[in-house]
Protein backbone atom coordinates (compact mmCIF):
# COMPACT_ATOMS: atom_id res chain seq x y z
CA UNK A 1 0.00 0.00 0.00
CA UNK A 2 0.97 3.54 -0.98
CA UNK A 3 2.00 6.05 1.51
CA UNK A 4 0.20 8.99 1.35
CA UNK A 5 3.20 10.67 3.51
CA UNK A 6 5.77 9.61 0.50
CA UNK A 7 3.50 11.73 -2.33
CA UNK A 8 2.87 14.40 0.16
CA UNK A 9 6.91 14.43 0.71
CA UNK A 10 7.66 14.41 -3.35
CA UNK A 11 5.06 16.94 -4.04
CA UNK A 12 7.01 19.37 -1.48
CA UNK A 13 9.94 18.16 -3.15
CA UNK A 14 9.41 19.67 -6.60
CA UNK A 15 10.24 23.14 -6.98
CA UNK A 16 7.13 25.27 -6.83
CA UNK A 17 6.81 26.57 -10.61
CA UNK A 18 5.40 30.18 -9.32
CA UNK A 19 8.76 30.26 -7.23
CA UNK A 20 10.74 29.63 -10.05
CA UNK A 21 8.87 31.87 -12.55
CA UNK A 22 9.84 34.94 -10.13
CA UNK A 23 13.71 33.90 -9.98
CA UNK A 24 13.82 33.51 -13.57
CA UNK A 25 11.98 37.03 -13.82
CA UNK A 26 14.47 38.52 -11.09
CA UNK A 27 17.48 37.09 -12.98
CA UNK A 28 16.44 38.89 -16.47
CA UNK A 29 16.01 35.65 -17.97
CA UNK A 30 13.53 35.44 -20.69
CA UNK A 31 14.30 31.98 -21.85
CA UNK A 32 14.02 30.46 -18.32
CA UNK A 33 10.91 32.69 -17.45
CA UNK A 34 9.57 31.36 -20.91
CA UNK A 35 9.93 27.49 -20.60
CA UNK A 36 8.13 27.52 -17.44
CA UNK A 37 4.95 27.80 -20.25
CA UNK A 38 3.29 25.21 -21.36
CA UNK A 39 3.91 25.56 -25.54
CA UNK A 40 0.44 26.99 -26.07
CA UNK A 41 0.60 29.01 -23.24
CA UNK A 42 -0.08 33.08 -22.81
CA UNK A 43 0.42 35.83 -20.76
CA UNK A 44 -2.05 39.00 -21.09
CA UNK A 45 -1.72 42.46 -19.96
CA UNK A 46 -5.01 43.06 -18.00
CA UNK A 47 -4.99 46.87 -18.39
CA UNK A 48 -5.51 46.76 -22.32
CA UNK A 49 -5.63 43.07 -23.12
CA UNK A 50 -2.99 42.77 -25.21
CA UNK A 51 -2.00 38.81 -25.32
CA UNK A 52 1.14 37.01 -26.26
CA UNK A 53 0.89 33.03 -26.98
CA UNK A 54 3.54 30.15 -27.55
CA UNK A 55 6.52 30.29 -25.61
CA UNK A 56 8.73 31.83 -28.55
CA UNK A 57 6.51 35.24 -28.26
CA UNK A 58 6.03 34.89 -24.89
CA UNK A 59 10.52 34.95 -24.77
CA UNK A 60 10.62 37.87 -27.66
CA UNK A 61 7.95 40.06 -25.00
CA UNK A 62 10.10 39.54 -22.06
CA UNK A 63 13.43 40.40 -23.64
CA UNK A 64 12.02 43.25 -24.78
CA UNK A 65 10.32 43.79 -21.20
CA UNK A 66 13.70 43.42 -19.51
CA UNK A 67 15.32 46.26 -21.85
CA UNK A 68 12.87 48.39 -21.28
CA UNK A 69 12.64 47.85 -17.72
CA UNK A 70 16.54 47.03 -16.90
CA UNK A 71 17.39 45.36 -13.14
CA UNK A 72 13.74 44.56 -12.44
CA UNK A 73 12.96 42.65 -9.70
CA UNK A 74 9.18 41.33 -8.29
CA UNK A 75 9.48 41.39 -4.51
CA UNK A 76 5.83 38.93 -3.88
CA UNK A 77 4.04 40.68 -1.30
CA UNK A 78 1.41 38.24 -0.81
CA UNK A 79 0.28 35.17 -2.26
CA UNK A 80 -3.02 33.25 -2.51
CA UNK A 81 -3.41 29.49 -3.69
CA UNK A 82 -6.63 28.25 -4.81
CA UNK A 83 -6.37 25.01 -6.55
CA UNK A 84 -5.06 25.49 -10.01
CA UNK A 85 -5.31 29.03 -9.41
CA UNK A 86 -2.65 31.61 -8.13
CA UNK A 87 -2.31 35.10 -7.08
CA UNK A 88 0.50 36.72 -6.28
CA UNK A 89 0.55 40.92 -5.28
CA UNK A 90 3.66 42.12 -6.42
CA UNK A 91 6.01 45.06 -6.11
CA UNK A 92 8.25 45.95 -9.36
CA UNK A 93 11.16 48.14 -9.31
CA UNK A 94 13.37 48.76 -11.94
CA UNK A 95 15.03 51.84 -13.39
CA UNK A 96 13.83 52.60 -17.34
CA UNK A 97 16.15 51.46 -20.15
CA UNK A 98 15.24 53.75 -22.56
CA UNK A 99 14.15 57.47 -22.97
CA UNK A 100 10.60 58.18 -23.18
CA UNK A 101 8.21 61.20 -25.19
CA UNK A 102 11.54 62.95 -26.16
CA UNK A 103 12.58 62.72 -22.23
CA UNK A 104 15.51 61.77 -20.68
CA UNK A 105 13.70 58.77 -19.12
CA UNK A 106 16.69 56.62 -19.19
CA UNK A 107 18.09 55.48 -15.61
CA UNK A 108 14.37 56.98 -14.06
CA UNK A 109 13.53 54.38 -11.25
CA UNK A 110 10.29 53.19 -11.07
CA UNK A 111 8.20 51.11 -8.68
CA UNK A 112 5.06 49.41 -9.66
CA UNK A 113 2.33 47.30 -7.78
CA UNK A 114 0.32 45.10 -8.95
CA UNK A 115 -0.91 41.54 -9.20
CA UNK A 116 0.05 38.57 -11.53
CA UNK A 117 -2.48 35.41 -11.53
CA UNK A 118 -1.04 32.07 -12.59
CA UNK A 119 -3.51 29.43 -14.13
CA UNK A 120 -1.20 25.88 -13.78
CA UNK A 121 -1.73 22.89 -15.41
CA UNK A 122 0.79 19.77 -15.02
CA UNK A 123 3.22 21.73 -12.90
CA UNK A 124 3.37 24.07 -15.50
CA UNK A 125 2.30 27.91 -15.92
CA UNK A 126 -1.13 27.61 -18.46
CA UNK A 127 -1.34 31.50 -18.41
CA UNK A 128 -0.90 34.27 -16.60
CA UNK A 129 -2.58 38.13 -16.28
CA UNK A 130 -0.88 40.72 -14.99
CA UNK A 131 -2.71 43.65 -13.13
CA UNK A 132 -0.95 46.91 -12.76
CA UNK A 133 -2.12 50.91 -12.41
CA UNK A 134 -0.85 52.42 -16.09
CA UNK A 135 -1.74 55.51 -14.50
CA UNK A 136 1.08 55.14 -11.63
CA UNK A 137 3.48 54.27 -14.21
CA UNK A 138 2.78 57.29 -16.71
CA UNK A 139 2.89 59.78 -13.41
CA UNK A 140 6.04 58.24 -12.51
CA UNK A 141 7.90 59.05 -16.06
CA UNK A 142 6.01 62.51 -16.18
CA UNK A 143 7.79 63.84 -13.35
CA UNK A 144 10.63 62.91 -15.41
CA UNK A 145 9.71 65.18 -18.03
CA UNK A 146 8.65 68.20 -16.19
CA UNK A 147 11.66 67.81 -14.62
CA UNK A 148 13.71 67.94 -17.62
CA UNK A 149 11.74 71.03 -18.96
CA UNK A 150 12.98 72.90 -16.09
CA UNK A 151 16.49 72.43 -16.82
CA UNK A 152 16.09 72.79 -20.39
Amino acid sequence: MASSHGAAARAAAAPDVVDVFYDAYNRGSAEAASALYLCDGWHEEAHNGTRRQGREALREGLERFFGFITDAHWQMRERIDSGPRVAVVYTLTGRLGVDLRGAPTRGLPIELRGVHVFDLADGAISGTRDYWDPADFQRQISGAGAQAGRTA
